[in-house]
């Protein structure tokens, strides 16, 4: 619940009240590695933080899986469109190694944005912040070539490497398994 607290700290307007207030609506979870927060066809319901751990929002195009983004410790993390539309979605949310989240549900969120206008910018924030990873990913894609795409992850998300097998990574910059470790090899050459 620390987590959480620092994380909220930040917003403007926030107060440790504020905090006392979400609590009620808080369930803490753990996933195994590769269990699944949301699977393809369910409709999201929650908004989750990430206390501990990494997750993989993922979509499958002709069979095969496509990594949009990763979350890790200290972001919110759901499948936004789909839990606002309440339609089954096309993201599955998996995680990528043990992970200790805090969840809430929607209709949750909903009650508090009419409790307390910090909720709806909270709620605007996690809106905005999804937008621009997607953004920056689709960007990521098409501007930069397979080289530099796996440079840029070098560069500004190095923890990825780490953490990630190197299929997911793949599928996030959108290579096969074997272009990429060429791309890297042919990096640790130079």
């Amino acid at each position: 619940m620390e987590a959480f607290h620092q994380f909220l700290q930040p917003f403007p307007h926030y107060t440790p009240e504020l905090l006392e207030e979400i609590r009620p609506h808080l369930s803490g979870r753990k996933l195994e590695e590769g269990e699944y927060l949301l699977r393809h066809g369910q409709i999201c319901r929650e908004i989750v933080f990430i206390e501990k751990g990494l997750l993989r929002l993922f979509y499958l195009n002709d069979g095969k899986e496509v990594t949009n983004c990763f979350c890790k410790e200290n972001e919110l993390a759901t499948s936004y469109a789909c839990m606002v539309r309440e339609e089954e979605s096309d993201f599955a949310i998996q995680s990528v190694e043990p992970t200790d989240l805090w969840t809430f549900s929607y209709d949750s969120l909903k009650e508090l944005y009419e409790h307390n206008l910090f909720w709806q910018q909270l709620g605007r924030l996690a809106v905005e912040k999804e937008l621009l990873i997607v953004e920056k990913h689709n960007r990521m894609l098409r501007d930069l070539s397979a080289m530099d795409r796996y440079k840029q992850v070098l560069e500004k998300e190095s923890h990825l490497l780490q953490r990630v097998p190197l299929t997911y990574l793949a599928t996030y910059l959108q290579l096969t398994p074997e272009t990429l470790s060429r791309i890297r090899s042919k990096l640790a050459r130079t």
